[in-house]
């Protein structure tokens, strides 16, 4: 077997829940448990991001077509230190890329594969790399300032 290389993972960036309605589901994730609702860093009005009082970030996924249509399957991202050749690692694994690499509105990169069981596993680089201008409201709508 040939030598890969080694993909190395430095900590969780965030992991991503399916939810099927902002506005209910803000009573638990936002008002009982209290995360914090964050500007998004993609341009998909269905992705709320959030975070924990650590800095965690877990983001919320609504179905693209609205309440009550199929949701998106959970994921997880790995934050890793090696980004480009983990993109080349997994070029040349076995593991289909599904999406990306592709670059975020504050630099971070990310690159998606999935597993054999149909999950949904990114690899990302740390977030925040450039300064975004971007503003959240109440509900998790985010745009340019």
């Amino acid at each position: 077997m040939t030598d890969l290389g080694n993909i190395k993972i430095k900590k969780i960036n965030h992991v991503a829940i399916p939810i099927n309605n902002r506005k209910e589901s803000f009573s638990l994730y936002r008002d009982f448990l209290g995360l914090t609702i964050i500007p998004s860093m993609v341009d998909e009005k269905h992705v709320i991001w959030s975070k924990t009082a650590d800095g965690t970030m877990v983001h919320l996924i609504e179905p693209p077509d609205g309440p009550g249509n199929d949701l998106v399957p959970f994921h997880v991202a790995f934050e890793v230190e090696n980004f480009d050749e983990t993109v080349e690692i997994l070029k040349n694994s076995k593991y289909e890329i599904t999406n990306g690499p592709q670059i975020r509105h504050d630099g971070q990169r990310a690159i998606y594969i999935q597993d054999m069981d149909g999950n949904t596993i990114e690899f990302a680089t740390h977030n925040n790399i450039k300064h975004s201008n971007r503003v959240v409201d109440a509900w998790g709508y985010t745009k340019n300032a």
